[in-house]
């Protein structure tokens, strides 16, 4: 093995690795044990193809990489490469060949060899691989862990809004549980409907073309929201559209995420402006301003109460319904499975006389 001249690997990665090291060869084997030995975090060793399986078997969810020498006495090397993948087939696998060692390699490539190493061995080009490998094997590691971090927030989001999808066209493309108990609406009924559908949902407070036109613009729309539900009552909310964007920067759809509201935000906000404007311009003028600001507060807290208690209610309320509505549903289908059997009951009674 030849020594290392100058460093061209990523050390940290391979601290914080666990190598098996699988050759036959005595001489070469410690020698390079003992310079693994001070690269990674733990390397194990075997000398033959069985007690190389045994040690992979027992660390198996401590091994990060595996280098294995392919020539082996009578074939042990791709013996043992097959029996490690039919154990993990994923885990990385460098093999160690002559450059003259063809067929073996070629044989080597359907067991998913990772990558491999000519013969001699140099010290620096493989501690360089390994890293590379162990580079690419925590990337993976942190995708996943943000992944699923994103998944976990999404459903957060999806439980706490109404969330729906729509194209360009501003049809809907789909719509999460919370948005169809709150609309009463199926989602076959929703999907391809216009967001701003009189019949089905929408009237915001801004000039529905100024929307669309800042929407497909890329820019994000904020505003309350006053939608139809299916028996025809009126519900309100506080929505964010989002524009979601192609690769090349170009707007391909739009996500909208919105907070059920009282019903009457837009009344105690208009109370709440009066009062303030009675208190700033009259005070002075009017000596009884004061229990009257008064009467005007306890009107807007009382009203606020109520209506907060009537949401809630009333959020429950189509929760339960949701629930009725699909408990119904099965025990129509048992009903009509219970005629059925019933009418080929008749029909064998008969059939028998």
């Amino acid at each position: 093995m030849s020594q290392l001249v100058k460093c061209s690997f990523n050390k940290a990665y391979l601290e914080r690795a666990k190598l098996l090291y699988i050759e036959s060869e005595d001489l070469t084997r410690n020698e390079a044990n003992e310079i693994f030995a001070v690269f990674f975090k733990k390397v194990l060793i075997a000398k033959d193809a069985e007690e190389g399986l045994n040690v992979f078997i027992e660390n198996r969810s401590k091994v990060d990489i595996i280098l294995l020498d392919i020539n082996m006495p009578n074939s042990k090397g791709l013996e043992l490469l097959e029996e490690i993948r039919k154990i993990d087939w994923n885990i990385p696998v460098i093999i160690v060949a002559a450059f003259t060692e063809v067929e073996i390699l070629l044989k080597s490539i359907k067991y998913n060899i990772t990558n491999y190493i000519v013969k001699p061995m140099q010290l620096n080009t493989t501690l360089k691989i390994i890293s590379q490998l162990m580079e690419v094997k925590e990337q993976k590691k942190e995708i996943a862990r943000k992944d699923n971090e994103l998944k976990q927030f999404i459903s957060i989001l999806d439980a706490s809004n109404i969330i729906c999808e729509m194209d360009l066209e501003f049809n809907i493309l789909s719509a999460n549980d919370s948005f169809l108990v709150n609309s009463g609406y199926e989602l076959s009924e929703v999907i391809g409907k216009k967001i701003n559908d009189k019949a089905i949902l929408c009237n915001y407070e801004t000039q529905e073309l100024k929307i669309q036109d800042s929407l497909l613009k890329g820019k994000t729309w904020i505003g309350l929201s006053k939608r139809v539900a299916k028996d025809g009552t009126f519900y309100y909310t506080h929505s964010t559209i989002l524009p979601i964007f192609h690769n090349d920067g170009k707007v391909k759809k739009f996500i909208e995420f919105a907070t059920l509201i009282s019903k009457y935000e837009n009344e105690i906000l208009a109370l709440k402006k009066h009062i303030l404007l009675l208190k700033t311009e009259n005070f002075k003028a009017h000596k009884d301003l004061k229990s009257e600001n008064q009467f005007y507060v306890d009107l807007s807290n009382n009203l606020q109460k109520e209506i907060d208690k009537s949401v809630e209610n009333t959020q429950k309320y189509l929760f339960e319904l949701y629930e009725l509505k699909k408990q119904n549903t099965l025990l129509f289908e048992k009903l009509r499975t219970q005629e059925k059997r019933f009418e080929e009951f008749q029909s064998a009674v008969f059939s028998g006389q």
